[in-house]
């Protein structure tokens, strides 16, 4: 029986795993004028499961863009109705605790107009408002604390 020794793999090879899966999601910075200051404040939603604080997030539906399912997100979660910007103010990757899938999200901010007092996750998750300039400091998520800093300062 021959011996294969690792310096004689190809150029490249560390593994005989295949690469994760990237998900396609995205999400969105709710912000509004802080109330008697200047400066806005940043919605922060928890997780589900993990109680982490985030911003509201998930999947495209069939068709739809990144832009559109920020704003239902934003709504189903956080019961946010407002304006998203027309492009992604950038992207962020995670990985959930329970999955080997790399999730990719494409992030837009939404100038809030009003919060719903009905909407599909009411109950689920808690939310709470925080000046921008702390929201970075707020959130469990490495990649999203980055591009929070990145855009908010």
């Amino acid at each position: 029986m021959q011996t294969i020794l690792v310096s004689r793999l190809p150029t490249g090879v560390n593994s005989l795993r295949p690469a994760p899966t990237a998900v396609v999601q995205a999400g969105a910075i709710c912000y509004r004028r802080a109330r008697g200051a200047d400066g806005y404040d940043v919605l922060l939603i928890s997780g589900r499961s993990t109680g982490r604080w985030g911003i509201p997030k998930g999947h495209l539906e069939t068709g739809e863009s990144t832009k559109a399912a920020a704003a239902r997100e934003a709504f189903e979660e956080a019961g946010v109705v407002g304006v998203p910007t027309e492009h992604s103010v950038g992207a962020f990757t995670y990985y959930k605790d329970s999955s080997a899938l790399v999730y990719r999200v494409r992030v837009h901010l939404i100038a809030v107009r009003s919060i719903a007092s009905d909407y599909p996750e009411r109950g689920v998750r808690s939310n709470r408002w925080v000046p921008a300039s702390i929201a970075a400091y707020e959130v469990g998520q490495p990649g999203l604390r980055k591009l929070l800093v990145r855009i908010l300062g």
